[in-house]
């Protein structure tokens, strides 16, 4: 893993994408990711077998315990009003490979 941080979180953000496209394939998707726009709100595209499209912006799960409790809970990202207006969804990637997909903030 790089040592650098902003590279650390680069290297996570492209693992979370790999992993996702891998679980999309395993779950019958075909899966597309954008070459030219990089910094895109979209990580991935992914055309289901029933013609569903989803457009996805991939997340690192992360959890943390919240003040005054016990259990640790979801760090939620919110979408940005580009990604709500496009329907985008945030897919959040576990270290295991597994994938939650949501559209709520």
């Amino acid at each position: 893993m790089p040592k650098d941080f902003a590279d650390e979180r680069r290297f996570t953000g492209a693992l979370c994408e790999l992993r996702l496209a891998q679980w999309l394939l395993e779950n019958q998707y075909w899966a597309f990711s954008p070459v030219i726009n990089h910094d895109s709100p979209i990580d991935l595209v992914a055309v289901g077998q029933d013609g569903e499209v989803l457009l996805l912006d991939s997340k690192a799960d992360n959890m943390r315990v919240n003040k005054g409790r016990i259990s640790p809970s979801r760090i939620y990202r919110p979408r940005s009003e580009l990604q709500k207006r496009l329907g985008v969804k945030i897919a959040y990637v576990a270290a295991d490979g597994t994938v939650s997909i949501t559209d709520h903030d």
